[in-house]
């Protein structure tokens, strides 16, 4: 993760823990308020990804996830999986199935946060389907 808001909660792997429901923020993976803030998720082997979805955050501010880019690679981010325009609601479960090609170990979250602004990423849950 770029950032960490709250180190002794907020750290990134609240992203992958399989806990869907987050009735408070410090349950959450949560960055700091920055220039296009970002969360990598190691899949430890490489797939063809399918889907990806997020739980948003539930207690409040859900609108802060928007012009997420979610992309995959081997060694990078070579391969793009799609694109969530937004803005989020709270509590919102995000489908997004990734476009052909998208084929990587790491999967990489990032805001497109325009020049000379900061925008803060905060997620509930990240999990990722893959083509056998």
């Amino acid at each position: 993760m770029s950032s960490i808001y709250n180190p002794d909660y907020q750290h990134a792997y609240n992203a992958v823990d399989n806990v869907t429901v987050c009735p408070t923020g410090l349950s959450t993976a949560h960055s700091r308020s920055e220039f296009r803030p970002w969360i990598k998720i190691d899949l430890l082997d490489i797939y063809d990804l399918n889907s990806v979805v997020i739980y948003n955050r539930q207690d409040n501010f859900g609108k802060r996830l928007h012009d997420l880019q979610i992309s995959t690679g081997i060694d990078g981010t070579e391969n793009s999986c799609g694109f969530y325009e937004g803005p989020g609601v709270t509590g919102e479960r995000i489908v997004l199935y990734c476009t052909s090609g998208a084929r990587g170990r790491y999967v990489l979250m990032t805001i497109l946060t325009p020049p000379e602004e900061t925008d803060v990423l905060t997620v509930c849950e990240v999990q990722v389907f893959v083509n056998n």
